[in-house]
């Protein structure tokens, strides 16, 4: 570290290190600021400056190895994605996309599954609540609802965690990057919940962010939404289209709503694939 006139430093440091995905690399590093503090030379004053490495500080340093040796692709068209293997480091620009499946677990929690099912099974016997028999058949009647209710219940709940489970809820989550769209290109964007430091995963959602990250999977075409499950991966994604296609139907047999069918109100749609071309992306880090 040397002394600048002006009440200036200017340093360079050189060494090894190892980054996180990249390895071992010789950094070189040099700093110069202004110092607060005047220099007094009847005193002898020192001025002393602290450097703080924070992770957001070595994510820079990652990023300028990676872009000085030409091992950044910063991608934007299914050409370059075309080119790129699972290992190479990428990144890009975008607004992201839930996935439908991801918002329809958001709202259909276990516990909302668990007391629809209850109000059906009471709903039912109340209905056929019996008239005569006195007492003890009314008693018999409520407890032999009780039970149905919380067997049936007990069951949909359980039902709905492994549903949940099978999908990974719980500890990562899938953002669709749109990046191109003559050809269409979507970067699957895989993000673990416990590094969101907001705390909200949905906040990627809201704006648009840059991602640095790295390529887990080769370019593949109209991907099934249900290809990372264990069980679902089993289920064609016909099957899944079959299915919205009568719910669609469903929808539509409710009565009109100021002279228009129901379905120009409600957009239920759970895409079974991901159109078009798309590359799976781990992300080192995701900024504004």
């Amino acid at each position: 570290m040397t002394r600048r006139p002006g009440g200036a430093t200017k340093g360079r440091a050189s060494g090894k290190a190892k980054l996180p995905f990249v390895g071992s690399a010789e950094l070189v590093a040099e700093a110069q600021a202004n110092l607060s503090s005047s220099w007094t030379q009847n005193t002898g004053t020192a001025s002393r400056q602290q450097f703080v490495y924070s992770q957001a500080y070595n994510l820079h340093l990652v990023r300028q190895f990676l872009e000085q040796g030409s091992l950044l692709t910063h991608l934007s068209s299914v050409a370059q994605a075309r080119q790129l293997k699972p290992g190479a480091f990428v990144e890009y620009t975008t607004t992201f996309d839930p996935v439908e499946l991801t918002l329809a677990l958001d709202v259909i929690s276990p516990e909302l599954v668990e007391a629809i099912t209850r109000f059906s099974v009471k709903k039912d016997y109340l209905s056929n609540f019996p008239i005569g028999g006195g007492h003890e058949a009314r008693v018999e009647h409520a407890e032999k609802m009780q039970l149905e209710a919380n067997a049936k219940g007990e069951l949909a709940r359980a039902i709905t965690n492994a549903f949940k489970a099978d999908t990974r809820q719980e500890t990562t989550r899938e953002y669709y990057g749109r990046l191109a769209t003559k050809p269409s290109l979507t970067v699957i964007t895989i993000c673990d919940l416990a590094h969101f430091i907001v705390g909200d995963p949905d906040r990627l959602l809201d704006g648009t962010f840059t991602v640095l990250g790295k390529v887990i999977s080769p370019v593949e075409k109209d991907v099934p939404t249900f290809s990372r499950n264990k069980l679902l991966r089993n289920l064609a994604p016909s099957a899944l289209d079959d299915g919205i296609d009568k719910l669609n139907e469903l929808i539509d047999q409710a009565p009109e709503v100021d002279e228009k069918a129901p379905s120009e109100y409600i957009d239920f749609k759970l895409d079974s694939r991901v159109r078009g071309s798309s590359i799976r992306v781990m992300p080192l880090a995701v900024y504004s």
